[in-house]
């Protein structure tokens, strides 16, 4: 099952402000980056994006492409709380970490940042 449309980053200016207005977080798998969705303030339903980058240096098409998959499926277990654009900038190590450590890392960078609901 894919990610719905609402809930991905898209465009390269999402990622943009993402990185420019935002924090972020690191551990050895990942870097979070985090900001208040510009348009949440107008309606509060807005749920949070998600957007996964994982650059060449990480390896070829299938490696990289496993390592999404992985993060989209961890995403996708996250409680995050809404109003948020997340991008997920996968680290060389994350090419190699299971789907558990995976889910780990993303989780534990979610709290240290506070986006999570379960407190």
């Amino acid at each position: 099952m894919y990610m719905q449309k609402e809930m991905r980053l898209t465009s390269s200016s999402d990622f943009a402000n993402v990185r420019v207005l935002g924090n972020s977080w690191s551990d050895n798998f990942f870097v979070l980056a985090a900001c208040r969705r510009v348009h949440f303030l107008i309606n509060e339903d807005y749920q949070s994006r998600f957007g996964f980058v994982v650059s060449k240096k990480i390896g070829n098409a299938v490696v990289r492409n496993k390592c999404k998959r992985r993060m989209r499926e961890s995403a996708k277990l996250l409680n995050v709380i809404t109003g948020y654009d997340i991008v997920f900038i996968a680290r060389r190590n994350a090419s190699v970490a299971s789907f558990q450590e995976v889910c780990g890392s993303m989780s534990r960078l979610v709290d240290k940042a506070d986006l999570s609901l379960v407190a």
